[in-house]
């Protein structure tokens, strides 16, 4: 791993620490700082008065000791002198009520005076700045996102009419896109169309819009940055941190599309270990063969709790490396005295002593870089298998009444968690990401078909790949709206069939049911499925949702038992050249079916197991070198 380091704030400790800290620093093994994302009002304290000294300062202190900097933009934290002076920079909040200062990420993305004092301090810091040789890149902002809310400022209503006005030409257009005919929602005027506001009655094409702008708009604010940095300091990196596993408010693979290297704030603690290797999965593959970086973890707990075992941020650290990772950031250097995240815990105490933290990210930090030089070159790890991730179908289900069912993250956590346990690498892709090299490219529920992405996956299976593809695949159009024919759209042909429509299994129809009656308002059910899969038996239950399927040259490996479905098909193959495609009419399934589907999948495809492991222990091979990786307590045997 090339670069080990962490978030450090001299604006906050002052610069007669720095020297101190660097040299703990560098007897740690770090040898990269990020700085500044929350400094605005100590370096533009007034307006157009810069005060740049102690960050000079601090820059040269640490480069003094070999240390590296990643310099942030530090727009997320706006100055009470510019939320006072401007307050249309401000957020508006849905019901019309202005966010107040106190807090972070409480501009308006879109508004052109936050833009105009954004790109002023951007220009002003990266000309100062990139005299310094040891700034190795920029980070833009810090976590860019709705942090408080989404902005429905006048601004960003009339802003988000022009984008809708650039997108679809003229009001009657959008009318017919929208398909606006249903509860007299036809619009007649650009203005009455205005964005998303929780209310329960919009359509989900207007919600689904809404979020495309709100991405857009943040999106462009990372772009005007970028493009500043570049202008004023040639050759160095440029990216900003993101979230997840996977973030929803923006659109990741159109944001990292114009910045050198994709970084996820990735705290261990907070998701199962199945979904942090979901998460670094994503990330190594939204610049596919690129290395990605973790630009924030923790050296403690996230929650200000029991921090973790020492050999447990080892593993952590261990698997992040194994993945793919080439830098490896801690938040943060110190304990804070004071603020919002006064309790997060830090590499050193409050006290500045170094303590149990320390001692175990020096560990850590010094094996990792006693070993760079032997293990720096290897390659990416190489996957057989796919997952694609897409940001379109994602957006349409939470602007559908029934996003919460659904679940759509889920589904490709829930797929993932049975490759991770068998120590299969998977790549978790977007949709327009190649296929090549790939033995099984998986499908959940991506409810809106891009037209290149199918021309893609027939080419696949053609060629002797196999596609297993799970529920509502390619039923609604680019509006979110359901097509007007049996779907899946570009894709009925190679799976062999036609989805007419389909059946949620939440019931409130029984004798003892009743939807308005509290107690006894609904109920979940599951159906039953039966049939063969390799010649043996096989047989499960069927959850969430259910798919009205009839062949088109398909074959039926299993079909429903129960309800009004029965006796129709469940899940169907067809061959496609010297390939297959495997459909599964449904949302969600039980484990042990699931388990026998994937198996039988990965059976047609030819995708080896990993070897067998208690889990959470990971094995993960890049090249020659094979990583085995215990993150449980207790000891562990692997037969390699």
């Amino acid at each position: 791993m090339k670069y080990l380091g962490c978030a450090y704030y001299p604006e906050y400790w002052g610069v007669k620490r720095v020297a101190t800290d660097a040299r703990l620093m560098r007897e740690a093994g770090i040898n990269i700082v990020r700085v500044g994302e929350f400094a605005w009002s100590r370096l533009e304290p007034q307006e157009g008065r810069f005060t740049f000294d102690w960050l000079h300062a601090s820059m040269e202190i640490l480069g003094a000791h070999g240390i590296k900097v990643v310099l942030c933009t530090p727009t997320a934290a706006p100055p009470a002198w510019l939320t006072s002076t401007y307050p249309d920079v401000l957020l508006v909040r849905a019901d019309g009520t202005r966010t107040g200062h106190g807090s972070r990420r409480h501009y308006c993305s879109s508004s052109g005076t936050f833009r105009r004092h954004s790109d002023r301090i951007t220009d002003a810091l990266s000309r100062a700045i990139s005299r310094h040789r040891n700034i190795v890149a920029w980070q833009l902002d810090n976590e860019f996102g709705p942090e408080l809310d989404y902005c429905h400022c006048d601004n960003c209503q009339a802003r988000f009419q022009a984008w809708l006005k650039e997108r679809y030409g003229t009001i009657e257009e959008l009318n017919r896109r929208w398909k606006t005919g249903f509860w007299s929602m036809d619009f007649s005027d650009w203005r009455h169309v205005r964005l998303d506001d929780g209310r329960i009655g919009l359509y989900p094409s207007h919600r689904l819009d809404s979020r495309r702008f709100w991405s857009d708009m943040m999106i462009d604010l990372a772009r005007s940055q970028a493009d500043i940095i570049r202008q004023n300091h040639r050759g160095v990196m440029v990216t900003t941190n993101g979230m997840g596993p996977i973030y929803s408010p923006i659109d990741y693979y159109k944001l990292f599309s114009f910045l050198d290297v994709a970084c996820d704030d990735l705290y261990f603690d907070i998701a199962t270990m199945d979904g942090n290797v979901a998460a670094m999965n994503i990330f190594r593959n939204i610049k596919h063969g690129k290395r990605y970086w973790v630009t924030e973890t923790g050296s403690g707990a996230l929650d200000h709790c029991k921090p973790p075992h020492r050999d447990q941020l080892r593993a952590w650290a261990w698997s992040s490396f194994a993945h793919g990772a080439d830098a490896h950031f801690i938040f943060r250097w110190r304990t804070c005295l004071s603020g919002q995240e006064q309790e997060l815990q830090g590499i050193l105490e409050h006290s500045g002593k170094p303590r149990h933290r320390y001692a175990a990210v020096k560990k850590c930090f010094n094996e990792i870089a006693g070993l760079r030089e032997r293990l720096h070159r290897l390659p990416l790890p190489g996957a057989k298998v796919a997952i694609v991730q897409d940001y379109e179908s994602m957006w349409a289900y939470e602007a559908s009444r029934m996003n919460r069912e659904v679940d759509y993250p889920g589904m490709i956590f829930r797929l993932h968690k049975e490759l991770y346990r068998r120590n299969i690498p998977v790549d978790i892709v977007p949709p327009q990401a190649t296929l090549d090299g790939y033995r099984l490219v998986i499908l959940p529920s991506l409810v809106i078909m891009a037209p290149e992405l199918a021309l893609k996956l027939k080419a696949f299976a053609k060629q002797g790949g196999v596609v297993l593809a799970q529920g509502q695949i390619g039923m609604r159009d680019f509006n979110n709206n359901y097509h007007a024919f049996a779907g899946p759209e570009h894709l009925s042909e190679m799976l062999g069939l036609h989805i007419e429509g389909g059946m949620y299994l939440r019931s409130h129809v029984g004798c003892d049911e009743a939807l308005c009656t509290p107690a006894l308002a609904e109920s979940q059910f599951e159906i039953p499925l039966y049939g063969r899969l390799k010649g043996s038996a096989a047989k499960g239950t069927a959850k969430i949702w259910i798919a009205d399927v009839t062949l088109a040259g398909g074959k039926v490996l299993l079909k429903y038992g129960d309800e009004a479905y029965n006796g129709q098909p469940a899940v169907v193959e067809k061959r496609n050249g010297k390939g297959r495609a495997i459909y599964v009419g449904m949302l969600r399934m039980d484990d042990g079916l699931q388990d026998q589907i994937l198996e039988y999948a990965m059976d047609a495809a030819r995708v080896n197991k990993g070897p067998a492991a208690p889990l959470h222990v990971e094995v993960v091979k890049r090249g020659k070198v094979t990583f085995i990786i215990n993150h449980t307590a207790a000891p562990a045997r692997v037969k390699l």
